[in-house]
């Protein structure tokens, strides 16, 4: 006999792999198919045993000619006195491939019309003998369906999370991992939801039948099956089960509680539960101890997204994943799925072998891959000789940055900084700024007077931008110029540019995102470093606000510190998303960490929730078509007031602000125990300029 073996599109190598190696012959038919040859028993051993098939089906009859005339000719040529000979009910499934018109309840009561009176048409496959028809532009066929149910059906799952992986997709990853190898079977899954990778790694290393788990199958009830061997091979498939073997190590993290529930249940049912140890923590929160011996694999399926700032995200995620993986596990495998490949790509993981599977409607991608270690190279720095001789007017600016450079080198090379300020208007006949990020330079030239000529200013331009070049020794690439001025209303969120340039920079264990193409800010204000990084210290077990949040750089480092909440409040939907990414290139998704976007103080008065530590940083000014104008020097103090009432006792609120003459209102100091700690905020690169910002910690009373 010969049977066709189905799976998902782009995974019959895997089945075929998988068929191999429980001893039956097959040859594989297209990307979603195999056939099989052999007997009845053999079908039934894999109804018993593949964990990545999908139907067990036995071809009855077949129709060379129009659709139209299917249901009619099958029903003509189909053997019903031998399959179904005392079959009480039956259940018929239609399939038309795609691009076939028809109607499937029209072509299944055509075919039924042929049937034994004797027979009941059954809408369920649950004790009834299955047949399904697969109506084709050119030919159509009918099978008897030993499966019933798809075998994806295991049993042990009652319930998914919000995008729960198939269990045959979820086997085809394990196999396609080389799950459980030779050595010691250690496999980790951060993004695992309802546990279906790792139920499935459990059941494939113990050897527990997946057919086991289910009563119901079509075979039952053909006339052709014998119970008593299905009986037997059963009974071998129980007694084929193994212990676990020493050194077992199957780990499932998820940011979400109820889908952890859902997991420890599935677990049970299937029979491994207390070979799986489940934990709620994120993967920016995974630590060098959870990854059990110096090799293994991680097999997972993180959030795809649905929404385009969704999917942003999802790609950063998988950003996180590679570098999570570089540093805590670089010498393990990797087999993940995207619905994105560009998602794989951003990882940066070296790519070893790639499926494209269908799933549904949807086309998706697994690709194994190994880690790769990478070290952030050192940020730009002016060393030895000028690269090139720059015009006189120039050498002044060169010599400032080489001086600058000297000042800043032992700082940088103790402290790690990627991103640091290099130059802040120092001579007056260089009105610019110069920030350096990673490999990249950022000009910014601070506007002239209208009494400037324009054709100088451009000249002074060049001039600045001929000097960087020279003095670090970069491509005109690597040097972004940008112009600022006073900007008012939507102008302070001004875009510069239609395409999208996202490079990342590290600040402690942060990894930050920064645009210097696209928008007139680059995403991270520098000056604020050293708050950024005593928020993250200070962050463990605390819930966390960062008001005006901007781009979410704070958020970043109190999640990376341990809150155990963070909200982030800022008026613009860009920042929040630009937030939002930042959050998942450090393996951080939105269910402990909130975006909010609203006006800052009409959210501040209207929420009732209390946090631990505060971060707000308002802007000089700022507009809302809703409210009058903020003003920090105006309005600071009923602000801070309406921060303290959200503040819990014992908790500390950082206040900061860049109004250069700002004064702090004085019934604050008389309210609370302030602290003035500007000069300890200002970093090295900013010593310069030591009124770039002022900042102070607030506490409810008096301390000892």
């Amino acid at each position: 006999m010969e049977f066709v073996i189905t799976c998902m599109p782009g995974l019959a190598p895997l089945l075929q792999r998988e068929l191999t190696g429980l001893g039956l012959a097959t040859t594989e038919q297209g990307g979603a198919a195999v056939r099989l040859e052999g007997g009845v028993q053999a079908a039934m051993r894999v109804c018993l045993w593949s964990r990545v098939a999908e139907r067990v089906l036995l071809p009855v009859a077949r129709h060379e000619g129009a659709p139209e005339q299917a249901a009619d000719v099958l029903a003509q040529v189909f053997d019903w006195a031998t399959h179904t000979r005392d079959v009480r009910r039956l259940h018929v499934r239609v399939d038309h491939e795609r691009g076939v018109r028809g109607d499937n309840r029209v072509t299944r009561s055509r075919f039924l019309r042929q049937a034994p009176t004797a027979m009941a048409p059954s809408d369920q496959a649950a004790g009834a003998l299955c047949l399904r028809m697969s109506v084709g532009e050119t030919h159509s066929e009918l099978f008897v369906d030993f499966s019933g149910e798809s075998l994806q059906r295991r049993g042990y799952r009652l319930e998914g999370g919000l995008a729960p992986l198939r269990e045959t997709l979820a086997a085809a990853m394990l196999i396609a991992a080389g799950w459980p190898g030779d050595g010691t079977p250690v496999l980790l899954d951060p993004f695992c939801g309802s546990g279906t990778l790792l139920v499935e790694a459990a059941g494939m290393l113990l050897q527990h039948a997946p057919g086991l788990l289910r009563d119901e199958y079509g075979l039952l009830h053909w006339p052709g099956t014998d119970l008593s061997v299905w009986r037997e091979l059963r009974d071998e498939a129980q007694a084929a089960r193994r212990e676990p073997p020493p050194g077992l190590s199957l780990k499932g993290f998820d940011a979400d509680a109820s889908v952890l529930h859902q997991a420890r249940a599935n677990a049970e049912r299937a029979g491994v539960g207390a070979l799986i140890h489940l934990e709620r923590r994120e993967l920016g929160a995974l630590r060098a101890r959870d990854f059990a011996g110096d090799k293994g694999l991680v097999v997972t399926n993180p959030p795809w997204g649905e929404r385009l700032e969704e999917q942003q995200r999802a790609g950063w995620l998988y950003y996180a994943l590679g570098q999570v993986l570089g540093r805590l596990a670089p010498h393990w495998h990797a087999l993940v799925v995207a619905s994105q490949v560009e998602a794989l790509d951003r990882s940066g993981m070296q790519m070893l072998e790639s499926w494209r599977v269908r799933n549904g409607p949807m086309q998706v991608y697994l690709r194994r891959m190994t880690p790769q270690r990478k070290v952030p190279p050192p940020p730009l720095q002016v060393v030895g000789e000028a690269a090139f001789d720059v015009p006189e007017p120039a050498q002044a600016l060169v010599n400032r940055l080489r001086k600058n450079s000297r000042q800043l080198r032992r700082w940088l090379d103790q402290s790690g900084v990627q991103a640091y300020r290099l130059y802040d208007r120092d001579l007056p006949e260089f009105n610019f700024s110069i920030d350096i990020y990673g490999d990249k330079a950022l000009v910014q030239e601070y506007a002239p007077p209208k009494t400037i000529d324009e054709q100088a200013a451009a000249q002074r331009r060049t001039l600045a931008v001929s000097a960087v070049r020279a003095a670090l020794g970069v491509h005109r690439e690597q040097v972004f110029l940008r112009t600022r001025s006073q900007q008012k209303g939507k102008g302070q969120y001004q875009k510069l540019d239609q395409g999208s340039d996202y490079h990342v920079v590290t600040e402690g264990e942060a990894r930050l995102l920064i645009n210097l193409r696209d928008y007139l800010d680059s995403g991270l204000f520098l000056d604020h470093r050293p708050m950024r990084l005593r928020l993250g210290e200070e962050a463990r077990g605390k819930r966390f606000l960062n008001l005006f949040g901007y781009t979410g750089a704070a958020s970043v480092h109190a999640a990376l510190g341990g809150a155990s909440r963070t909200v982030t409040v800022d008026a613009s939907r860009r920042y929040l998303d630009w937030a939002g990414c930042n959050l998942a290139a450090n393996g951080f998704g939105m269910r402990q960490h909130e975006l909010v976007r609203a006006d800052v103080r009409q959210w501040v008065e209207d929420t009732p929730q209390q946090f631990d530590l505060i971060f707000c940083d308002p802007p000089t000014f700022s507009n809302n078509k809703s409210r009058d104008d903020f003003v920090v020097q105006r309005d600071h103090g009923d602000l801070i007031r309406a921060l303290m009432k959200r503040l819990e006792p014992g908790g500390t609120l950082y206040f900061s602000c860049n109004f250069r003459r700002f004064e702090l209102e004085e019934n604050i100091r008389r309210w609370y125990v302030v602290e003035d700690i500007t000069r300890w905020s200002i970093p090295p690169d900013f010593s310069r300029n030591e009124r770039i910002h002022h900042c102070y910690r607030i506490t409810h009373g008096h301390e000892d």
